[in-house]
């Protein structure tokens, strides 16, 4: 039986390049969104903090996961933002 696996991520841009990351993750959360497993793929905007974006996620299974991981779509996004931006990713087991 697959688990279920649950992504917060956390980009934080850095001085003056919020508009690009912004840009990045509108692009990616669009694409990602087909992708076999996805669940869930979806771009916020912190209401107090307008320079931080979470992305929530939620995959059917670890290896859909890691085909996302591997895709050309994530791979342009972290080329986007590897000097542009700050990324915190938890990884969450789904238990109900």
């Amino acid at each position: 039986m697959s688990e279920v696996i649950a992504i917060v991520a956390t980009v934080i841009p850095k001085a003056g390049e919020a508009e690009i990351v912004e840009q990045a993750l509108r692009t990616v959360e669009r694409a990602v969104q087909g992708e076999p497993g996805c669940q869930q793929y979806q771009l916020h905007q912190d209401l107090d903090n307008p320079q931080r974006f979470v992305l929530l996620e939620r995959w059917e299974s670890a290896a859909h996961l890691q085909q996302h991981s591997e895709a050309a779509p994530f791979l342009r996004l972290m080329e986007t933002i590897k000097d542009r931006a700050e990324l915190q990713v938890i990884k969450l087991k789904v238990l109900a």
